[in-house]
């Protein structure tokens, strides 16, 4: 399901690969032993545009815009970096969005200037580059006459002036894959002309946008937010801290534009992004100024809060049709129930999407990155945090597993004694409230997996599987009470007597199989936690 989000223009997704050629490079005969063609369709002359911030803080997160004339797709065009696959290989992956010339006064769109506005933030965007290329194109055709690549072949001039003259000049091939990079024999073919090209003297390189080979070392710099350090269990706890922090705020800020976007899964992504942050600052809480630390996880919960609303929903609602499609789909009231819990639920989204649009846009949330951005940089730590990973990181940890532990084994008690006294066990608050408890050990041990790695890694692991039957338990239980909310006033507004009652029986048979959905995961949580708590998973911590 998609994400609440903002669509401009019409987008293309992107799968190259280049390579650095010098003038006198001559086009060999392409990927012949895989029976493949290829169509010459001649030399267009393009000019592109680009704009940035000063410190050219969209090509150095490796986004583009710019506005192309020329080559028969004049328009303004922002790429953006799609996340890398483990299917992605040597290829560069990006989505374009485009934009008629005629949407902006000359300036860059305002749709596209939103979708990038959390690294922008309000800094102004201007011309940095003109390029003019002159640009021979091919079009690859497999065994069975399908274009399945294309190569285009740019001599690019960087302009200078006015008056525009030639500053600098470099030649590239740019290898794109025109079907599913899946498919294997687009994948053969794919590898089969790369080889080919190379033979001739082509190198393969990093996927680098023209722009910044225009402009250089500065284009090339790290972004904002470099990556995070290697660290090690020896090494000052400063460095688990800043690893963290650029980890969790490069992943918010890839998410916040797919959320603009309206991307599928982006929303919960950006919210697990947002508590990871939280619950790593309230981990590094003794090595971090707490007054600091607190001022960001408080508008981090507010970000996370936000987003909650519009997933919740969203979760909820894939839930029910699931067991709604399990129903038979000839029954009128079955329909009559998916019309009534759609109804409920897309009005929940609906509202909570406003919510979420109007945060992303807001001077407060671009206040965030501006301190996640330093943060991540400079984080705010004490003497503490000078001292080695596997001296500082373990307390913190421990005493969050020793809450789950605790909450875990009253949990268990009030479970059996509910179930003996007749009551149907512990209330679902309870175990609400041990899933939360079990999330924050989990996010504690994520946290300092970088430095611990296997170890830590193997018990985080472990509390993922008590996570997951804590979060089904709470899914269940949550999809029961809306069940039960919608049958009550479902039955009131039709009357007993309606022929539309049945809408109340498909509503409560639904409450039943979500009752016995919260059943399923208590019974399997003691064996689940027995295993997970097994005391050679934290070793490492003992240590």
């Amino acid at each position: 399901m998609r994400s609440p989000g903002v669509t401009a223009g019409t987008a293309v997704r992107e799968v190259e690969r280049k390579f650095r050629v010098h003038e006198g490079f001559r086009m060999p005969e392409l990927a012949a032993g895989c029976g493949a063609s290829v169509d010459e369709r001649g030399t267009a002359a393009l000019t592109a545009t680009y704009h940035d911030t000063e410190d050219l803080r969209l090509a150095r997160e490796g986004i583009t815009l710019r506005r192309r004339t020329g080559g028969g797709d004049d328009g303004w065009h922002l790429k953006i970096p799609v996340r890398r696959s483990s299917k992605a290989g040597r290829d560069g992956i990006r989505d374009e969005i485009r934009l008629p010339l005629d949407s902006s006064d000359g300036q860059p769109p305002a749709e596209l200037l939103s979708l990038v506005a959390a690294v922008v933030r309000g800094n102004a965007v201007r011309p940095v580059a003109t390029l003019r290329s002159e640009r021979t194109t091919r079009v690859l055709r497999d065994a069975a006459g399908r274009p399945v690549a294309e190569l285009v072949d740019d001599v690019v001039s960087l302009l200078d002036g006015p008056p525009a003259e030639v500053a600098a000049r470099f030649r590239e091939l740019e290898l794109e894959l025109l079907t599913d990079p899946g498919d294997e024999r687009v994948a053969v073919l794919a590898e089969q002309v790369s080889a080919d090209l190379i033979a001739a003297g082509a190198v393969p390189g990093e996927f680098v946008a023209k722009v910044v080979r225009a402009l250089g070392p500065t284009a090339a710099a790290p972004p904002e937010v470099p990556e995070p350090p290697e660290v090690r269990p020896t090494d000052p706890a400063r460095l688990a801290v800043i690893g963290h922090l650029r980890r969790h705020v490069r992943a918010l800020r890839a998410e916040d534009v797919l959320v603009r976007r309206g991307a599928e899964d982006a929303v919960h992504q950006m919210r697990v992004a947002a508590r990871r942050l939280r619950s790593g600052l309230q981990v590094f809480r003794p090595l971090v100024d707490r007054q600091w630390a607190d001022a960001l996880r408080d508008e981090l919960r507010w970000v996370a809060a936000t987003l909650g609303d519009y997933r919740d929903a969203e979760v909820l609602l894939a839930r029910l049709e699931r067991r709604l499609d399990s129903l038979p789909a000839d029954e009128p009231a079955v329909a009559e129930a998916r019309t009534v819990i759609r109804r409920r639920l897309h009005e929940q989204m609906r509202v909570a999407r406003h919510a979420s649009l109007e945060m992303l846009d807001s001077p407060r949330y671009l206040r965030l990155h501006d301190a996640l951005v330093a943060a991540a940089n400079e984080p705010r730590t004490t003497a503490a945090a000078e001292l080695p990973c596997a001296q500082v990181l373990t307390p913190p940890v421990g005493k969050a597993y020793g809450t789950l532990a605790k909450k875990v084994s009253r949990l268990l008690a009030d479970e059996e004694a509910g179930l003996r006294a007749g009551v149907g066990g512990a209330p679902d608050e309870e175990w609400h409230e041990t899933r939360i408890a079990a999330k924050r050990a989990r996010y504690a041990v994520d946290a300092c997996t970088p430095a611990f790695r296997d170890p830590a890694a193997a018990l985080g692991k472990q509390l993922s599987r008590v996570t997951e039957v804590l979060g089904e338990h709470q899914d269940g239980a949550v999809a029961a009470q809306t069940l039960h909310q919608l049958a009550s006033s479902t039955a009131v507004a039709t009357g007993a007597t309606s022929g539309r009652s049945g809408v109340a029986d498909i509503l409560a048979v639904l409450q039943r199989a979500e009752r016995d959905a919260v059943s399923a995961s208590r019974a399997a949580f003691a064996d689940i936690w027995a295993q997970a708590s097994e005391r050679r998973w934290r070793l490492w911590m003992e240590e």
